[in-house]
């Protein structure tokens, strides 16, 4: 999760509770969740993954994980630096993919959710769907799920606003349930799907 807000924050954070809110919906499919908060690690620029730092760790729970969702809040009509980062740090396992035609992110389901105010989501989705799609994941059908707040202040009132959304509720419901589905058949067909590769 790309947050630029600690875990020891008394600041509230719209990505996290949007994402929790996806992580609910997974959880009545059965699926275990958890989060990794990209600020409370210590993540060096650059594009290798082994830095002498906490990316290799991060990088595989990714690989362990069957559904990945990233998650970011819009700042300056792009994804946070965090995510940005962590997109940077994948590089080395898309020029391993180039060279070996594998990679470990085959068969894993990615999903994105983003928070924000006024404008910037179609192309925060677009620019980490591009990323992800070289990377090797899947994506589903309406694998997003956004809310874009009113500009400006008060921004204490979005976590409520958000909840009562019509359409980011929809969004929420729908993103959960394609991202397990895929999951689901992928698992469920592996051997041939890894036979036709």
């Amino acid at each position: 999760m790309g947050t630029l807000k600690p875990k020891d924050t008394d600041m509230p954070s719209n990505t996290e509770d949007l994402l929790n809110q996806v992580f609910g919906e997974l959880s009545k499919h059965g699926v275990e969740t958890s989060t990794i908060r990209l600020v409370d690690h210590n993540i060096k620029h650059g594009l290798q993954t082994d830095m002498r730092d906490d990316w290799a760790g991060i990088l595989n729970k990714i690989i362990e994980a069957d559904i990945v969702v990233f998650a970011t809040p819009i700042w300056w009509g792009q994804p946070s630096s965090l995510i940005q980062k962590a997109i940077e740090r994948m590089d080395q396992i898309d020029n391993e993919y180039m060279m070996s035609g594998t990679s470990p992110l085959t068969h894993k389901v990615a999903g994105i959710v983003v928070t924000g105010h006024e404008d910037g989501v179609q192309h925060v989705v677009g620019t980490l769907a591009n990323a992800l799609t070289w990377f090797g994941f899947i994506l589903p059908p309406e694998m997003a799920a956004y809310w874009v707040g009113e500009a400006g202040p008060p921004m204490d009132q979005d976590g409520e606003k958000r909840r009562k959304n019509m359409a980011t509720n929809m969004m929420v419901g729908t993103m959960a349930n394609n991202l397990y589905r895929y999951a689901k058949m992928i698992k469920e067909n592996k051997a041939m799907l890894e036979e036709k590769m």
